[in-house]
């Protein structure tokens, strides 16, 4: 199929040359490489001028003056509009190219065969646009977040989280409602007597806090109920055209070799087998996907943890297990049916494959956000050495002093980030 713009103008005969520079000068330039004007428009390409309406030539790729739009192809201008993912709907254009994280799909045109990802010329580039690799959801007339209580019908998605930067996660409710009043306090957006709300009032699945620039969602407990939350919250920033999103889970852990009230930032997350990859069983077939996280943001996180010098922070890969108990090699379950010389060994090959702490989330969490292309870090602290022991014993007040740890650390992140734009 040919990717040849057709012009929806009516066509004149060729003009001499200075005939054409006169007519450039007065706006009526025209050619093939094709802008629609708006007010003030013009020609783009090698010398194109133009007032309102105007058209112009030019073969360079890149953006369009400002006010312009490109002309696309026949049943393309659909994916032209002003949609934070270059104008994307959910890639169910028939011509989509393959997807993947290497895809560089956002939605928009750069995703129909043909057609140079350069076509791209949005405010941000296409690895800046969260990515859904779901064909299927262009033909929903309404997208239903079922587990947040939201809807694309009966919620102005763009209004309420368009300005979404930076995306924390963690487990419980309460905490996550913590960390919103503190970055409202360390970004200088306290109100005071301000409640800061839960967005997800209808349900009492998930919580979800939101102040400025910065979404705070809890996850639950478990690969399956963070798994769950994330194919809304991602879908919920997708129909929120946000860019430049970055997402940081900050939770608990055990640690493997560590003192109490370590910090851990992941470098990579892996599994019982210490693989970093993610397996899931679908349609009845073993899909496994990459674990990467983002290096450049983990480097950064270890240089904020340094500037505060509060509390000791490691690099290391964090093994996600299934269960709290038998899948981490406790002693202390309900069942159990290994010796603590098995207990031990495991713990030590861990440590001698890099792993430093242990926690539920990390594999699916790394799998999502990577597929979904966007920027993505693991932030936890341990409570207790698992080297020394099962059971978590330290008392109340120290273990919520050291829970706060991540999260001073990420608000410390998201302030110098903001400071520094």
């Amino acid at each position: 199929m040919s990717n040849r713009v057709v012009s929806p103008v009516v066509r004149r005969r060729p003009l001499g040359r200075r005939k054409r520079r006169e007519e450039v000068r007065a706006g009526r330039g025209r050619g093939r490489g094709r802008w629609e004007g708006g007010a003030g428009g013009g020609g783009g390409g090698r010398g194109g001028g133009g007032g309102a309406g105007g058209e112009g030539r030019g073969r360079a790729a890149g953006d369009p003056p400002a006010g312009l739009a490109r002309v696309y192809p026949p049943g393309l201008r659909s994916l032209a509009g002003t949609s934070g993912t270059c104008g994307g709907t959910a890639l169910a254009r028939p011509q989509v190219a393959s997807l993947g994280p290497e895809a560089h799909t956002c939605g928009g045109p750069c995703a129909v065969k043909g057609l140079r990802p350069a076509l791209c010329f949005r405010e941000a580039s296409c690895r800046d646009f969260v990515r859904l690799s779901n064909p299927h959801l262009a033909t929903m007339k309404e997208d239903v977040l079922y587990h947040f209580s939201l809807s694309t019908g009966t919620h102005d998605f763009p209004a309420m989280f368009g300005d979404v930067k930076f995306v924390c996660v963690g487990g419980s409710p309460s905490r996550m409602k913590a960390f919103i009043q503190y970055v409202a306090v360390e970004l200088g957006l306290d109100v005071p007597g301000a409640d800061y709300p839960n967005i997800c009032v209808g349900t009492d699945r998930y919580a979800m806090f939101k102040v400025g620039p910065v979404l705070s969602v809890s996850h639950g407990m478990g690969i399956p109920s963070i798994a769950i939350m994330l194919h809304e919250l991602i879908k919920l920033l997708y129909h929120a055209r946000c860019s430049g999103v970055t997402i940081i889970r900050i939770g608990t852990s055990g640690g493997i070799g560590l003192e109490p009230g370590s910090v851990v930032i992941t470098r990579q997350a892996v599994d019982p087998c210490f693989k970093p990859e993610f397996e899931q069983v679908v349609l009845g077939k073993r899909v496994v996907r990459s674990t990467h996280l983002d290096e450049p943001l983990m480097e950064e996180l270890a240089q904020c943890s340094a500037d505060l010098g509060e509390f000791p922070t490691v690099v290391g890969n964090t093994m996600c297990t299934l269960d709290f108990y038998e899948g981490q090699g406790r002693l202390d379950g309900a069942l159990c049916s290994y010796a603590e010389k098995d207990k031990r060994e495991y713990l030590n090959a861990a440590h001698a494959a890099g792993v430093r702490n242990i926690e539920m989330e990390s594999s699916v969490f790394a799998a999502m956000c990577n597929a979904c292309g966007l920027r993505a870090a693991v932030v936890c602290v341990t409570l207790l050495n698992r080297l020394e022991g099962d059971q978590i014993s330290s008392p109340h007040e120290v273990l919520v002093e050291y829970q706060q740890r991540p999260q001073r650390l990420v608000g410390h992140f998201i302030k110098k980030r903001l400071s520094a734009a």
